[in-house]
């Protein structure tokens, strides 16, 4: 994997765990809908029913916060491969590209340089990256 695509992961990391984190919200509200319904007066399946639903939901929200807090780690990272950068301005490119997601015309007027030296900085920033051996 190159420089590039490891710090691109960032982005990519972020929309998933926010995707995770609404996965387990939806289960959740399924289970208290669940509990509710086997409370109320009509009858139904009764409380088993429930029970298996809260341990259905018990086991799938152990997997999705292990899947969570995996992205967590490569984002943790991504970042330390940026904070490691050790020229100053290569490594603001990578923040504002990887961390804050700027467009390249966003990052040319926080830097107040032409667009063409952000390319250039940003790829010069890219051979500074190491990249961890289990993306390598």
């Amino acid at each position: 994997m190159t420089a590039k695509e490891f710090l691109q992961q960032a982005w990519e990391i972020d929309k998933r765990i926010d995707a995770k984190v609404e996965e387990r919200d939806r289960l959740n509200e399924k289970l208290t809908a669940a509990r509710i319904g086997a409370y109320s007066a009509m009858p139904r399946g009764g409380a088993h029913d429930w029970t298996d639903a809260a341990a259905h939901v018990a086991d799938l929200s152990v997997e999705i916060d292990a899947e969570i807090r995996e992205l967590c780690r490569i984002k943790r990272l991504v970042n330390e491969a940026i904070n490691a950068v050790e020229v100053f301005k290569y490594r603001r490119v990578l923040e504002l590209r990887y961390r804050n997601y700027m467009d390249w015309e966003k990052i040319a007027e926080e830097l107040g340089y032409e667009l063409r030296w952000v390319y250039e900085l940003h790829g010069r920033a890219l051979l500074r990256v190491k990249v961890p051996g289990e993306f390598a």
